[in-house]
């Protein structure tokens, strides 16, 4: 039994033994396995805290910002690149240095060294809480002074003490220099606006005030702060003008600037001024509209000047008009009775006279002449006063028109017992494009005055080649005689209009004072000028120069005289129908058209003209007086050229107006001939306008 038990009991320690080893192998695997986790998760944080130092440090060495941090002593423990960009000296020489180094070469704005109680260090410490620091230092590698900007920022363990300060450091000398640039472009723009002459106001998208200059301030009465907010329109625009404002500030708005606009205004104590303005769209930072500038002038009392003096203008147009058109009148009233006087005197001394009574006539005929050339003088300055004397170019023989005038002025020189010469240089062509008629003028008021200030000796005339242009040649004339001369006191005001320079002789030789004005005029209308050079008592030179154009069409460079080249009328055959209501100047140009071979037939009006037209015709010419009774020429050649009847027609007439000729032509007429008519000048136009009647 003993032994039995002695059996079970060996069976039972060994179980037991069994069981308590593998409690304890099981006690062992949970917690080796239970520290292995801790191990494993200990690591797997450490391996976190690794990453972010990693990436903690890359930031701060790849910051944009100049990172420092400091132990609490002051000492630089770090540093990254840009830190050391931004002080200009190695990163290795900034590590281990104190925050107030003397190398630092602080300073304040002023230049003054910097107190060590504002370091950002220093404040941090004391305050314990961030700081900014602006300050300036030496740049240690080109020695300029920078402006540094740095923020301090403690770090606090767990004991509440400041372990390090941390501090982003960034140099902004450049964006500080660029903010003090724009105050000053500001101040200058709100200088500008304030003291400009100019009414400036600057007004917002949606029309409210806000900018508002001393200007704007005196025209409306308002004070800037008094307006700066509200609203333009409601405050300075007349409601009825609001659409038309609307119209042009959204044409700005849009870009489109506005200038020289002109509008009313409500300015001070209510009264409506008109403002010139100029409106340009403001844009800001982002290219957005920003508002509309406005600079405007107060042109109200400019604009009642220019009313007045428009009011003024069209008056004194009105003058001229009347001016013109009495003198166009008395023009016309005066010439015809001198045109017959001068054609009866020359009918009647073609007849046979006694010595005596030829003498009467002659002196008749002279002095309506005379009358003549005073009215035709006072015609053509009216005209230059009022700018509207025209030059009518052409081609002419110079020798012919020279010879014409001459052959006039020559008896005259002849009656007075003086030679008259003349000179014509070998370089000057016979043929030009230009203005005859007034060219001969020229020549006849100079050389007639020579002639008639001159009681002994000569008067001679001479034409040389002074020059050529791209179109043609300059000449220049000279008129020389051996006359009375002129006085230097009085030389100054020989070419002024109605001035006569010889008192005694203007008695003995009257005349309108008008000739030399008129020349002058005339010379510079044809590109040249006038000079003359006197010696009182020994006789004067005048000296003309003119551009004339070469000749564009045929011009026969002949020695012929006048009336050969041109066609004179001498052998034509040709059926003239007169229309003229003044019966002594029928007499007078049917008499002597008659003498030169022409069928001469009259009516006294233009519905006589077109009876005759029709029962007597055909005819070669038509001579037809402008004005008559009944039907006037300019009617009676409407109704002609309607009938489709090209027969060629010639105006008579005593106006002699600028316009005159044009109108004449442009309704249907093809010549002009001024009263008193010229029956040598009649005849030539008759046989350029016929010239199928000569044999």
């Amino acid at each position: 039994m003993s032994a039995t038990l002695t059996e079970l009991g060996a069976g039972n320690l060994d179980r037991i033994l069994i069981i308590g080893a593998g409690v304890v192998i099981t006690v062992l695997l949970v917690f080796i396995g239970f520290l292995y986790l801790n191990i494993d998760k200990r690591k797997r944080v450490e391996t976190e805290l690794q990453r972010e130092r990693d990436l903690m440090g890359s930031i701060m060495e790849t910051s944009p910002m100049g990172i420092l941090v400091m132990d609490n002593d002051g000492k630089i423990i770090f540093a990254n690149d840009q830190a050391a960009r931004v002080h200009g000296v190695a990163r290795e020489e900034i590590i281990g240095r104190q925050h107030n180094d003397p190398v630092w070469k602080i300073s304040a704005h002023d230049g003054s060294p910097f107190p060590d109680e504002r370091l950002a260090f220093n404040r941090v410490m004391k305050i314990r809480n961030a700081v900014l620091d602006i300050r300036h230092a030496i740049h240690w590698v080109d020695g300029r002074k920078v402006l540094l900007s740095i923020n301090a920022s403690p770090i606090i363990s767990d004991d509440g003490s400041i372990k390090k300060v941390v501090a982003s450091v960034e140099d902004i000398t450049t964006r500080k220099k660029v903010e003090e640039a724009l105050k000053e472009s500001a101040y200058r723009f709100r200088s500008l606006v304030k003291t400009a002459e100019s009414v400036i106001i600057l007004l917002s998208p949606d029309k409210k005030i806000l900018e508002f200059n001393r200007m704007a301030e005196q025209l409306f009465g308002r004070t800037r702060h008094e307006v700066l907010g509200r609203d333009y329109y409601e405050l300075f625009v007349p409601e009825r003008l609001w659409a038309d404002h609307n119209r042009q500030f959204a044409t700005v708005l849009s870009g489109n600037p506005l200038r020289l606009l002109e509008n009313y205004v409500i300015a001070r104590g209510g009264e409506e001024r008109m403002i010139q303005w100029s409106l340009s769209r403001l844009l800001d930072a982002k290219g957005g509209a920003l508002g509309v500038l406005a600079v405007g002038q107060d042109v109200t009392e400019r604009k009642r000047s220019e009313v007045e003096l428009c009011e003024a203008r069209d008056a004194a147009e009105e003058a001229s008009r009347a001016k013109s058109e009495f003198l166009a009148n008395m023009s016309h009233e005066i010439r015809t009775p001198i045109s017959a006087i001068i054609g009866m005197s020359e009918m009647t001394l073609s007849t046979d006279l006694t010595g005596e009574q030829q003498g009467y006539l002659v002196t008749v005929k002279k002095a309506a002449e005379s009358l003549l050339h005073i009215i035709n003088d006072i015609l053509d300055i009216s005209k230059i006063e009022a700018r509207k004397m025209e030059l009518r170019p052409e081609d002419f023989n110079l020798f012919e028109m020279l010879e014409k005038q001459l052959s006039v002025l020559k008896v005259q020189a002849e009656e007075k017992g003086i030679e008259l010469r003349a000179h014509m240089g070998d370089d000057v062509s016979r043929c030009y494009h230009g203005d005859e008629y007034r060219l001969g003028q020229i020549i006849i008021n100079l050389v007639g005055n020579a002639i008639k200030f001159t009681e002994k000796g000569y008067v001679e005339i001479s034409v040389d080649h002074a020059g050529s242009f791209e179109e043609g040649a300059v000449l220049e004339f000279r008129v020389k005689d051996t006359g009375i001369g002129i006085s230097d006191n009085k030389a100054e005001k020989l070419f002024e209009s109605f001035v006569q320079l010889n008192a005694g002789y203007s008695k003995r030789h009257p005349g309108s004072g008008l000739g030399l004005a008129i020349s002058r005029q005339l010379v510079e209308m044809m590109g040249g000028y006038i000079t003359f050079t006197s010696k009182e008592g020994w006789g004067s030179e005048f000296k003309f120069t003119i551009k004339l154009k070469s000749s564009v069409g045929e011009c026969a460079e002949t020695d012929t005289s006048f009336f050969e080249e041109g066609g004179d009328g001498k052998g034509l055959v040709a059926r003239i129908l007169l229309a003229e209501d003044n019966a002594t100047n029928q007499l007078y140009i049917a008499h002597f058209l008659t003498e030169q071979g022409f069928e001469v037939e009259t009516a006294e009006n233009g519905l006589e003209a077109l009876e005759l037209l029709e029962k007597s015709g055909p005819f070669d010419v038509i001579l037809m007086d402008v004005q008559m009774p009944e039907m006037d020429g300019l009617e009676a050649t409407k109704r002609i050229r309607q009938q489709g009847n090209d027969i060629p027609i010639i105006a008579l007439t005593a106006y002699a107006m600028e316009g005159d000729r044009e109108k004449f032509l442009s309704n249907g007429m093809d010549a002009y001939s001024s009263k008193p008519v010229n029956i040598d000048e009649l005849v030539q136009i008759i046989g350029k306008l016929v010239p199928h009647s000569k044999h």
